[in-house]
């Protein structure tokens, strides 16, 4: 799949009901990626396209599940890449290609949240819309059938309140929080690979994802201290 065609082209439309496939996986060995790299590098179109084919879906997860708008998202994720583009001739592999690409991911999704007309646009935004999404999306809670029976209606009923309880509670986090939250605790990142991507010291990171965790845990349980 051609996702990408240089800073005039567009990633192909994303699935309207939440991330895109899996995609491709990441090259498998360094040397292929560091290859495709430096091939893009000289103006290759073909091995940038390969390159957002692996890892288009991680970049979709970080930038959905810190903006919460699917729209959004799908601006963002081409800004992401279409900025990568013009940016990969300054990447000199100090970090991992996929760190690089987060930390452009979380920076342009931040940046959309600080923007006062998209805070002002959120606060009267329906917080349902997760609902729509797959569970491997929206968090995947709830009261699980029985092997080989179909939910209940009250088990499907507490499965979607919580997922929108979970959603509007994650919009309720900073969004700092929520990027090293999301990072951690969904993509499995390293502290010291937050730290990079976020650009903050690893006590930070440390210390914000402890509030966020706390944060979440509270408000989902409905405490108000």
């Amino acid at each position: 799949m051609r996702t990408f065609s240089g800073p005039d082209g567009m990633l192909e439309p994303m699935e309207r009901s939440g991330a895109p496939g899996g995609g491709a996986r990441p090259e498998t060995a360094a040397g292929s990626e560091e290859g495709l790299v430096a091939r893009a590098r000289g103006g290759d179109r073909e091995a940038f396209d390969r390159i957002v084919e692996s890892h288009l879906a991680a970049v979709w997860r970080v930038v959905w599940r810190i903006v919460r708008h699917r729209e959004d998202t799908e601006d963002l994720v081409q800004e992401v890449f279409l900025a990568a583009f013009q940016a990969l001739p300054g990447f000199r592999g100090e970090s991992r290609l996929s760190t690089w690409l987060h930390r452009i991911a979380v920076t342009r999704a931040l940046n959309h949240l600080e923007r006062s007309e998209e805070k002002i646009r959120r606060a009267s935004r329906a917080l349902d819309e997760a609902a729509d999404q797959p569970d491997a999306e929206a968090g995947g809670a709830g009261l699980a059938p029985a092997e080989g029976q179909a939910p209940s209606p009250l088990q499907e009923l507490e499965a979607g309140e919580l997922r929108r309880r979970l959603d509007e509670c994650l919009e309720r986090l900073p969004g700092a929080w929520r990027a090293v939250l999301i990072l951690r605790d969904v993509e499995s990142a390293s502290y010291g690979e937050i730290a990079r991507v976020v650009g903050i010291a690893l006590g930070t990171v440390r210390s914000r994802l402890a509030r966020a965790r706390l944060a979440l845990r509270r408000c989902v349980s409905g405490a108000t201290t």
